[in-house]
Formats: structure tokens, C-alpha cells, sequence
């Protein structure tokens, strides 16, 4: 398959979601990952969109979320672009699942869904535009 790929750019409104998941839903199977695979990268593309929009953005409906879609033999890779609020690898710490289950709080279980459910999470910053990226990464086997 040659490295195709595709854009779609959505309004940051929680109203758009099913429209994202299912896009990455149908993605990963074009990419040849199983159901049960597909399922798990559209709920870690849900979770990265829904962070954009509550977290970025603060819940602001009119801004954008671009969503870049890579394909490659190695793995589908998923861009989340956006111009609000930005995280960094840095920043991210994922809560232990154990202590999370005794301690429930509000936040970080997006964070350790993704990690969980894609092989890689990058979280990046573009200075010079002043855009920001999270990009997830699913390896095809």
C-alpha cells in the first residue's frame, strides 16, 4: 500500500465526536487491524479529540481540530492538530491503574487509555505556528 493520507477538520464541539470515531473506526480496519483493534483506537482517538476541546480549548466551540490520517505499511498514524492550550510529553503523567480504581479523581484515565490502547502517544508543540500535535501511533502486524 502506498503511504496514503487524509485530512478532516472539525469544529471543537463535542457534537462532532461520532463523526471522528468513526472515522478512525473504519481507518484502522482499511489498515488492516482487526474489530477488536479498531474499537480500542477509535476510543484513544475520542479521548485525544475530547481533551482538545475541553482541555485545549476549554470547551470554546469555535475553534478547529484537524485530524491527519497516515497510512503505512508499518502502522496507521493519527495527527491531532490544534491552536489552543498545549500539553507536553513532559507533562503527562499517567495514574496508576490500581491506585486510580482506590482514588478515583477526575482527569487522567483519557491520558492512560491511549497510552494503553496505541503503541505510541507523542505529544508535540510547534513553536513557530504556534499549533500543537498529538499524534497516536498504531503498529499493523
Amino acid at each position: 500500500m502506498d503511504h496514503a493520507q487524509f485530512k478532516l477538520v472539525i469544529p471543537s464541539q463535542t457534537r462532532y465526536l461520532n463523526l471522528v470515531t468513526g472515522l478512525a473506526k473504519r481507518a484502522s480496519l482499511v489498515a488492516g487491524l482487526d474489530d477488536a483493534a479498531a474499537a480500542k483506537v477509535s476510543i484513544a482517538v475520542d479521548e485525544a479529540v475530547t481533551n482538545v476541546i475541553l482541555h485545549a480549548y476549554h470547551g470554546e466551540g469555535e475553534h478547529t481540530v484537524e485530524l491527519e490520517l497516515r497510512f503505512t505499511e508499518q502502522a496507521l498514524e493519527i495527527h491531532i492538530l490544534h491552536s489552543g492550550q498545549g500539553i507536553r510529553s513532559d507533562q503527562m503523567v499517567l495514574p496508576d491503574p490500581k491506585e486510580y480504581i482506590k482514588h478515583p479523581r477526575k482527569g487522567g484515565l483519557g491520558l492512560l487509555l491511549m497510552s494503553r490502547f496505541m503503541d505510541e502517544v507523542q505529544f508535540k508543540a510547534d513553536e513557530a505556528s504556534g499549533r500543537n500535535e498529538c499524534c497516536l501511533i498504531k503498529k499493523i502486524s
